[in-house]
């Protein structure tokens, strides 16, 4: 679960950090949770009744604390918990970076900026590049860079590497939720890409760069478009 804070003390603002905020992380496909606070009071007060966060997305104008003076207070009793701060005013660049936070953001946040920010906090902090299978009483480490795609014929899940592909007894949604989201996307019922893997795509296939074709199913068309298109821009 990523635990996700957000502090602004202007409602529609912080109903707006929301909603980004959710659509970056329904995309990256993570279980998560988002608890909005309209005050820098509220947030020490759940942070100081043993209120945990992975991510805190700090206003540093708030009218009744200085976002960045809450952050140094977090620092002080050695949580590192991640923080992106957002303000209207680039001055607070300097003193903001001090508190090493993830990302400083300019209001108006928009999907792409709070994008970048989250997938830095998830790739620094909180990324599992190892998943651990079992088949036949073995245990396997598996790293998911090394996963070009996974497909699922009768009841065997294969994970197909360069090395070869390999056989586990795992379903096709017990695997998605053990990886990393932002980068493998269902494709079809069948199958599950990795999209760094891609060399170019069609409304029905997919072409990687071993030269492996696989089709995509038209409930997935759309989606995986979508994510394929945010996985590219968020390269840039």
């Amino acid at each position: 679960m990523y635990r996700v804070a957000i502090c602004d003390d202007e409602n529609i603002i912080r109903d707006d950090l929301c909603r980004i905020c959710t659509e970056v992380l329904d995309l990256k496909g993570i279980e998560y949770s988002i608890t909005p606070y309209n005050s820098g009071t509220a947030l020490d007060d759940a942070i100081g009744s043993g209120g945990n966060f992975d991510l805190i997305i700090l206003d540093i104008e708030l009218k009744d604390k200085n976002g960045i003076a809450i952050a140094q207070e977090m620092r002080k009793k050695n949580d590192m918990t991640s923080i992106i701060f957002v303000s209207s005013h680039e001055i607070y660049l300097k003193d903001g970076y001090s508190i090493q936070p993830i990302h400083f953001l300019v209001k108006p946040v928009d999907f792409n900026m709070m994008y970048t920010a989250i997938s830095a906090d998830l790739r620094i902090n909180h990324s599992s590049t190892q998943l651990l299978l079992s088949f036949k009483n073995k245990s396997h480490t598996i790293n998911t860079n090394d996963i070009i795609y996974i497909e699922i014929m009768g009841h065997n899940l294969y994970i197909h590497t360069d090395k070869g592909k390999a056989a586990f007894r795992q379903t096709m949604t017990g695997i998605e939720q053990m990886l990393p989201g932002e980068f493998f996307c269902r494709c079809h019922n069948s199958y599950i890409v990795n999209l760094r893997y891609i060399d170019e795509f069609t409304k029905s296939e997919i072409y990687l760069n071993n030269g492996t074709v696989l089709p995509i199913g038209r409930k997935y068309c759309d989606s995986f478009q979508h994510k394929f298109i945010r996985y590219m821009n968020s390269l840039g």
